[in-house]
């Protein structure tokens, strides 16, 4: 069902893999109706937009870039909310971390993305 709200919850850390993060993060949300990004640091000061989207969403999604997992342990934390869907960009995608922020293609993201994109819409149906 096409009109479950989504909440996208992107680490979109320093290194490559974390800032992938947020370039898959907006892949989804340009594909996918009825959905949102999450302002991680949001999350742990409990602003109330981050808080709104999370809370109403029927799928939260987390994107982690390495196994620290700062934004599932952020949520989980803050909110008392396990992901719908979970993900880590180096264990589940084989991309290796580097400290070069910039060193990922976009067809890496564009990858993981339409993979996420499927493993969503499995959970709308």
């Amino acid at each position: 069902m096409e009109d479950k709200k989504i909440a996208i919850i992107a680490c979109s850390g320093a290194s490559n893999t974390g800032q992938i993060t947020n370039e898959v993060a907006k892949k989804i949300i340009k594909n996918l109706k009825n959905t949102v990004m999450v302002c991680l640091p949001g999350v742990p000061l409990e602003a109330k937009t981050s808080m709104d989207k999370i809370n109403q969403a029927d799928i939260v999604v987390a994107i982690d870039g390495c196994p620290i997992k700062c934004a599932n342990r952020l949520l989980e934390k803050y909110t008392g909310r396990k992901p719908d869907i979970e993900t880590n960009i180096m264990t589940d995608y084989n991309v290796k971390k580097s400290s070069d922020p910039l060193s990922y293609t976009d067809e890496e993201a564009e990858r993981i993305a339409q993979d996420l994109i499927k493993r969503i819409k499995q959970l709308q149906s």
